[in-house]
């Protein structure tokens, strides 16, 4: 399905980079790059003209929207919730609900029953997967599209504040305003870990054991073999030495460990599985470490829990002191809530591109071609494959160095060749200034001082646990970077947009997140 005039490919509106994704496949974006130009509309009442996404070496993406377009979207959205503050509620209950969907499905596909399937039958559980995955988009983008590429409601809220309080005040006021008022699934999935542990701190003869296993493992194996904390090499050696006490580890924290396993191994799996998931060992090996570092957990616990309080009486108090009605009562509660169900519709996603992996890897049977193509093509390609039981070779290899997919209402076009280096070469056109100091707006408070190390890959995101203050690129305020920080309570400056073209690794720098500026020290 190819559109035969394409409209806004070469219109006047520059393009804006959107995000830089290094293992993404087509199967997944085309999913909700086709509904941000089609479905999105309803229930938002807009859509975007024109997206673009550039595939090189197989999974690296950037993706572009038009600079003047993605904004005019994120104003038009910005004047809906503060005119009918009640759909954001009704966004946030749809959310969960299209995540429940997804999740549903996916727990439904026949994976041992795949290879039974008729051609027409495969096609149909990929297209159900692409009906619910595109109609969970059509809500969960809303949040994100009203702020992540150009601030738009986060510029009209401190718009609002300036009214009633002095400018120094405006982000630490709209940092405790948007705070969420639950939990969200990374907190509560730490609590449950954390719960596991705290039956092993009580039982004196299993804390010991893991206690000494760890501290023998960071004086004496460590430094015979030099390696360093969080290192692929460390992790690997301390998930050997866990299996060694394997059978002393009494039988009813086994079955925890295993229940935890079950409920949350995929959250790991991004996109293409790079790292595939967690494994039985992997939540020994970390029981171990939490024991090891010797804090009691339910101190741990207890004082996490007195933190959530405390953040929920100061929003509280604070939505008092304002005087805080509608429509913004309404959109900051929304506002919270979106961190919630941002983590909640994107575990259901992830489990959900998890169990379609033995799909792609049946289709790519069926069509005699590699994984990696079957992962680069078109949903109507797809159902063209599978109907003549063949594709064109030749046109999915050339996808796999350099391909560009366009997309605009009523389809997509996939370019190659001479036609995607032209069209990347123009995507690409961004003229960066020389800088020492970068802008964005406020994730988190607080001021810190430290090293660059620059994280785009979801392997990498443990090294975030470690981090003194983030900065991003993209993200508004219900961005993953904004959630992580405000749990972590450490500064975090979002959206600004050149941080990896200015910063590079090793770099000092201070984060002054009260501000929303980095400077390169």
């Amino acid at each position: 399905m190819a559109v035969k005039r394409l409209k806004y490919l070469n219109d006047l509106d520059p393009w804006m980079l959107a995000e830089d994704i290094p293992d993404m496949d087509v199967f997944f974006s085309q999913i909700w790059q086709s509904c941000f130009v089609n479905e999105f509309e309803w229930p938002s009442g807009t859509r975007y003209k024109k997206l673009l996404s550039i595939q090189r070496d197989s999974y690296h993406l950037n993706f572009y929207y038009g600079q003047e377009d993605s904004k005019r979207v994120g104003d038009y959205l910005t004047e809906k919730f503060l005119r009918q503050p009640k759909f954001t509620v009704r966004a946030n209950k749809e959310i969960v609900w299209w995540s429940d969907k997804l999740r549903a499905f996916a727990e439904r596909v026949p994976e041992d029953l795949l290879t039974k399937l008729s051609n027409a039958q495969l096609w149909n559980l990929y297209k159900t997967h692409d009906d619910v995955h595109t109609a969970y988009y059509r809500w969960g983008w809303i949040p994100v599209a009203v702020d992540m590429f150009h601030d738009n409601l986060t510029e009209r809220l401190k718009q609002f504040l300036r009214l009633h309080i002095e400018e120094e005040k405006v982000n630490e006021y709209l940092v405790i305003l948007t705070q969420p008022r639950k939990k969200s699934l990374i907190q509560i999935e730490q609590e449950d870990f954390l719960k596991i542990a705290q039956a092993v701190y009580r039982d004196a003869t299993q804390r010991k054991l893991f206690a000494e296993l760890y501290t023998w493992f960071k004086e004496k194996e460590t430094a015979k073999f030099g390696l360093k904390t969080h290192t692929p090499e460390y992790e690997r050696l301390l998930e050997e030495r866990v299996d060694r006490i394997r059978d002393q580890i009494k039988p009813q924290v086994m079955k925890m460990v295993e229940s935890h396993y079950r409920k949350y191994f995929y959250i790991k799996f991004m996109w293409i599985g790079k790292e595939g998931v967690y494994t039985f060992d992997y939540y020994l090996k970390e029981l171990v470490r939490v024991i090891g570092q010797g804090v009691n957990p339910t101190q741990t616990l207890k004082k996490a829990q007195q933190e959530f309080s405390r953040q929920l009486e100061k929003r509280a108090a604070l939505m008092k002191k304002l005087i805080i009605r509608d429509p913004w009562k309404t959109v900051l509660d929304s506002w919270g809530d979106f961190m919630v169900t941002k983590v909640y519709r994107r575990f259901a996603q992830i489990y959900a591109i998890y169990r379609m992996q033995p799909v792609l890897h049946e289709i790519a049977k069926r069509l005699r071609i590699s994984l990696v193509d079957v992962r680069l093509m078109l949903k109507y390609e797809v159902k063209q494959g599978l109907s003549a039981g063949r594709v064109a070779r030749s046109h999915l290899r050339q996808r796999r160095t350099l391909a560009v997919y366009y997309y605009e209402r009523g389809g997509e076009r996939v370019f190659t060749g001479t036609q995607a280096r032209r069209l990347a070469k123009q995507a690409e056109k961004i003229h960066i200034h020389k800088t020492r100091e970068i802008r964005g707006q406020v994730g988190c408070v607080g001021k810190a001082t430290g090293t660059v190390r620059i994280i785009i890959r979801p392997e990498d995101m443990g090294r975030m646990k470690k981090a003194s203050a983030i900065v991003t690129e993209q993200g508004g305020i219900t961005s993953h970077a904004a959630i992580v920080s405000r749990e972590m309570n450490i500064p975090c400056v979002i959206g600004t947009r050149i941080a990896t073209r200015v910063l590079k690794d090793g770099d000092t720098v201070e984060v002054d997140a009260n501000k929303g500026i980095v400077k390169k020290l």
